[in-house]
């Protein structure tokens, strides 16, 4: 399966439901955007969109919450960029959040979740849909408009007291993070990192599609020219977490991102974190963050007691030796960094 195709299928089955006609005007309140597909030789350009009536995006990932609507009700309508064009008062997103996956981001976006106050989407598809044809079809200023457009639509408010929109990204994201700053160059960004080999170990248990050559569009996913034995995935894997870190490092050092480790979660959320980001809670709601930060990220309701060993733990450690020097290179960046710039 090649870079380009990679997530084809999966995204043909999120735009799986009952067809509704899109006609100029059409109310799209409660619909969001999930791909952005342009025809042959760079022909008409057309997004896909779900209704989500008032299913809440409070699950670990985007498409968790597309895939808890009840079958009966999905509806999907193609409509042109310019459907975009309703939500263009949506204010911009207070946040964003970079990661290299494996790393506490998902516990983190999910306790700001859980406020009601809050609207976080995490790792909604339309955004790699829209940096992958942006790249294919080489239109930068209408690839920075059009995830302008496409990340406003996502910030829609719905309950009336929501008043923070947060946005995390895929961790290969990272590379991408100047166009995207270039959508919304006043919003602050954080990047959440941990230390190579607990990364590794994870991917080693259930990989990403990152750590798997061939399936991220190549242009956003770039790799020092290195060689790796044919299906070595660790070896592969401990090149793109490198790649991950040394992004990172230049963003930090150009005061670009704010640099958060894993062994600050969660006692920075409650201590720095909300002050900083300017949200307000009530005393039930810190509780019950509290409360839900004891449990897994991704398995609601199953305790967290910590990553089980590796099969292959000494070659882990090999591989995390090597790339050892990027993740001290961020480390001393953080340490170096006085107070915070969200």
């Amino acid at each position: 399966m090649s870079a380009h195709n990679g997530f084809a299928v999966q995204e043909r089955l999120l735009t799986r439901g009952a067809p509704v006609d899109w006609h100029a005007g059409m109310d799209l309140r409660n619909w969001y955007p999930l791909t952005a597909s342009a025809g042959p030789d760079g022909g008409a350009m057309t997004l896909a969109w779900r209704d989500m009536g008032d299913i809440g995006f409070t699950d670990s990932f985007f498409e968790n919450t597309l895939a808890r609507q009840e079958r009966d009700e999905r509806r999907v309508c193609h409509a042109p960029p310019a459907a975009l064009a309703q939500f263009s008062d949506v204010p911009a997103p207070d946040v964003f959040i970079f990661h290299v996956s494996r790393c506490g981001s998902t516990l983190l976006t999910q306790l700001l979740a859980s406020l009601p106050q809050c609207i976080v989407m995490s790792e909604p598809p339309i955004i790699d849909s829209v940096l992958r044809l942006h790249h294919d079809l080489g239109a930068a200023g209408d690839g920075i408009a059009l995830l302008r457009h496409v990340m406003r639509a996502m910030g829609q408010r719905r309950s009336g007291v929501e008043n923070k929109f947060i946005i995390k990204f895929d961790c290969w994201h990272i590379h991408s993070l100047d166009l995207l700053r270039a959508a919304f160059p006043d919003t602050p960004c954080l990047f959440l990192y941990r230390e190579p080999q607990a990364v590794l170990a994870s991917h080693q248990r259930q990989r990403g599609p990152q750590m798997v050559p061939g399936l991220i569009h190549p242009a956003l996913l770039p790799l020092a020219v290195r060689a790796t034995a044919p299906g070595d995935l660790d070896a592969y894997a401990a090149l793109v977490l490198e790649s991950f870190y040394t992004a990172a490092q230049a963003h930090a050092a150009a005061g670009r991102i704010q640099l958060i480790n894993y062994s600050q979660l969660p006692g920075m959320v409650f201590s720095e974190l909300l002050d900083a980001l300017r949200i307000d809670c009530t005393p039930p709601q810190l509780e019950a963050m509290r409360q839900r930060s004891q449990f897994h990220s991704k398995y609601t309701g199953t305790a967290y007691r910590g990553d089980a060993r590796p099969p292959q733990e000494e070659r882990l450690a090999q591989l995390a030796a090597g790339i050892a020097p990027a993740y001290a290179a961020l480390e001393r960046q953080r340490l170096q960094a006085r107070g915070w710039t969200a």
